[in-house]
């Protein structure tokens, strides 16, 4: 495997902490998150103000993006935001679409089909992947990928595959843009590779497919399990066996797996109600199904 496969690979396979050594005096010092996810919002606001988008040319994956000299449209007016709260702490993630993509959205337990391009806020670039025949063209949100990437991507929406037998794959009609993600929501205050201590990044990606992810192949996908709809999985655990429902075959605990609570055998099991009490089968240990 070549060197920049490898570290690609490993660069966005970083688990996030949230304290760090202090170098200088070898004395531990607690991180203040909330305090550097003020600071990353301060300086992508920064950014987005005085730096606008350049689309791509013929031929190119991607454009570019230029500091604003002559009353170009800054970002900042262009982007949309999402807040998001992970540890009781609070980041805003800043992305723009140019263009949407025509078929699914991922969720954040699914599996992507990429190409992608990441730059520090100071133009270094640190990674990309422009082929989606490529080893690292594949990512699974579920897996240890930055949040970034996990809330990013499902704004966005597959496109269409027009793979030529024996060509490279390709798809038509993809969804693009660029994310802007703070530190929190990326390699934190460890940093990666090229990537210093509590920087923000953007990324241009371009999302080609979506694969609907179903880790226990129990023919509900991982995205109709979050029962509670906070958009977690590892929550929602119906029959309290410690096992969460997306990892778990035998959802309700009754001894039958759930994909042979399956009774009108359509491929769905969450449509399968025997005993007509508005829970389906595979949820309901006292169903009457035989």
């Amino acid at each position: 495997m070549r060197l920049k496969i490898l570290v690609a690979f490993l660069t966005l396979s970083i688990t996030l902490v949230s304290c760090n050594k202090d170098d200088d005096g070898g004395n531990d010092e607690v991180f203040d998150a909330a305090e550097q996810a003020v600071l990353d919002d301060e300086t992508l606001v920064s950014y987005l103000e005085t730096h606008f988008y350049v689309p791509a040319d013929a031929g190119e994956d991607f454009g570019k993006i230029d500091t604003i000299v002559n009353g170009e449209t800054p970002l900042m007016s262009q982007v949309n935001t999402e807040n998001i709260v992970l540890n009781d702490i609070s980041y805003k993630l800043y992305y723009l679409k140019i263009e949407e993509g025509v078929g699914d959205n991922p969720t954040r337990y699914d599996s992507i089909h990429v190409k992608y391009r990441g730059f520090t806020l100071d133009s270094l670039r640190f990674d990309e992947n422009t082929s989606y025949s490529s080893a690292t063209s594949w990512f699974n949100l579920g897996g240890s990928i930055i949040q970034g990437w996990k809330f990013g991507f499902p704004h966005f929406k597959e496109g269409v595959n027009s793979t030529i037998p024996g060509e490279p794959i390709s798809y038509e009609n993809t969804g693009k843009g660029i994310l802007f993600i703070p530190s929190g929501l990326a390699y934190g205050n460890f940093g990666a590779a090229l990537i210093a201590p509590n920087k923000p990044l953007l990324f241009f990606i371009e999302l080609g497919q979506v694969i609907t992810a179903d880790n226990d192949n129990d023919l509900v996908p991982n995205k109709y399990e979050d029962i509670d709809g906070d958009g977690e999985l590892f929550d929602d655990d119906s029959d309290g066996d410690g096992t969460a429902d997306y990892l778990d075959n035998d959802d309700d605990g009754d001894g039958i797996l759930t994909r042979n609570e399956d009774i009108d055998g359509d491929g769905d099991p969450r449509n399968d109600d025997t005993n007509n009490n508005g829970i389906p089968n595979y949820l309901d240990p006292l169903d009457t199904n035989s």
